[in-house]
């Protein structure tokens, strides 16, 4: 059986025809070119129609399945349980070669774009158009675009609430653009529904970047258990970026555990939800990770306890207790899990206990640029930065730093920062000069006076930037 006979078999049960080797008499003396004239209003009418019509006779077979302009458009529907968008998508893309074609999609459920149009988006370069329809209608010219699959590089989805749309009618609910307004070498598909798209899209994406932004703090939330089982359709990605809102709902659980074996850079934002995304990643070759405006000053859902989990013995001051120890808790797991091979991170309005700091820079042995903002940490863990004296002799933790940045880090003092970065760079100058620090930016710490400063220039040079 050819792959084509399948195709069509996976629709339709019966190969038999509704005439065998004849046609009724009308139609059966009918030249092949008024023939094809027919069918081509019948497809512009219902452009499924062709697998009604090869079924007629040998004939119409024939002339159908030579006529690749019958085939020139994909209709899909969420609301017609008979046609399989995967087998359909396979078949029209076949039947059409080597001509463009159309991608229609009649939906009454927004949400259900991208289950249907996965299995084309490994041919967007022979669309012509993609026109939606149903409760919502947009229309795109691709051909204009000049794009490859391999060019479709990001999925940017966006949870809105259609029941409460309060912009513009006009504003599309999917676009594809250029990343970036001067090239045409990278792509992005843009969508807005309103639940992460399910598990088990077939075939998987292929988007290497992928983002998440919720909606409006009062709007639509999701879960990790959503997000976790949706990035398993996404066994490419090198980057991931959640944008959500603070809010307190409990995690649903069972959590999956993702495996992303080529993940590079993560990025969590304005979420309470870090930690159940951080303990359930196996991200292996995890280079850059970003935590921006974590901090949250309300008590978060209880999490079954686990090892670390106990009360800092440190008692350090934090204004953000309950979000430190979700994002410390969350890093120890992740760590744990597959030892990444962190060299960028970046902590932003995100903070975590003293002891969780020390569990991260006793274990991030390849960090080379360290970027905390409005943290809480005390002049204990800006101390866990100086040489260390063990049986063995004497090591650094962090010990591939290269670049420090402390912004607004109030509850240091200037005398902490200073002895622990020149105790530090005395040593790293002389026993590894190839990764001693580099650069040093130390800006809106209310703890470091002019003389401080002037001292820490004295040990670094114009390695201290402002």
């Amino acid at each position: 059986m050819s792959d084509t006979t399948a195709l069509v078999t996976g629709f339709q049960d019966s190969g038999t025809y509704i005439h065998d080797d004849y046609t009724p008499a009308a139609i059966g003396f009918l030249p092949a070119e008024l023939l094809l004239e027919i069918f081509a209003h019948c497809v512009a009418n219902q452009p499924i129609s062709p697998l009604t019509l090869r079924k007629v006779s040998w004939l119409w077979q024939k002339l159908i399945d030579t006529s690749p302009y019958l085939w020139q458009t994909v209709a899909l529907a969420d609301m017609n349980p008979d046609v399989l968008s995967e087998q359909q998508a396979l078949l029209w893309r076949q039947k059409c070669k080597p001509l463009k074609f159309d991608v229609e999609l009649d939906l009454e459920d927004p949400d259900h774009i991208l289950p249907l149009l996965s299995p084309l988006l490994s041919s967007i370069d022979r669309w012509r158009t993609f026109r939606l329809s149903g409760k919502r209608t947009d229309e795109i010219s691709v051909d204009q675009l000049e794009i490859t699959p391999e060019a479709l590089t990001h999925l940017h989805i966006f949870l809105h609430d259609y029941e409460q749309d309060d912009f513009d009618d006009d504003e599309p609910r999917i676009s594809i653009s250029s990343t970036s307004p001067d090239q045409t070498i990278s792509f992005g598909l843009s969508v807005w529904v309103s639940k992460i798209p399910p598990p088990g899209i077939n075939p998987p994406l292929r988007f290497v970047h992928v983002s998440i932004a919720e909606d409006a703090q009062i709007g639509l939330h999701t879960q990790p258990k959503y997000i976790l089982e949706f990035l398993t359709s996404c066994p490419e990605l090198e980057s991931f970026y959640l944008s959500g809102w603070p809010h307190d709902s409990a995690v649903l659980r069972p959590l999956p555990v993702v495996n992303l074996p080529n993940l590079i850079s993560l990025h969590l934002k304005s979420t309470c939800y870090a930690r159940a995304l951080l303990s359930s990643l196996n991200t292996p070759r995890l280079q850059n990770l970003l935590l921006s405006h974590l901090n949250v000053d309300f008590q978060l859902p209880s999490e079954t306890p686990e090892e670390g989990d106990s009360e800092d013995e440190a008692g350090d001051f934090s204004q953000s207790p309950w979000s430190d120890q979700a994002t410390g808790m969350g890093l120890r797991r992740l760590i744990k899990r597959c030892h990444p091979p962190i060299r960028i991170l970046e902590m932003d309005f995100c903070d975590m206990r003293t002891k969780d700091f020390h569990y991260v820079f006793d274990r991030l042995h390849l960090l080379q640029d360290f970027h905390i903002v409005a943290s809480d940490m005390s002049d204990r863990v800006i101390a866990m930065l100086r040489p260390v004296n063990e049986v063995n002799g004497v090591r650094v933790r962090l010990p591939r730093l290269q670049k420090l940045r402390l912004i607004n880090c109030q509850q240091l003092s200037g005398k902490a920062i200073t002895e622990a970065i020149a105790a530090r760079v005395k040593w790293t100058d002389v026993v590894s000069p190839a990764y001693t620090l580099s650069e040093v930016i130390i800006s809106g710490c209310e703890g470091v006076s002019p003389l401080d400063r002037q001292a820490l220039s004295n040990e670094l040079g114009p390695r201290l930037r402002t």
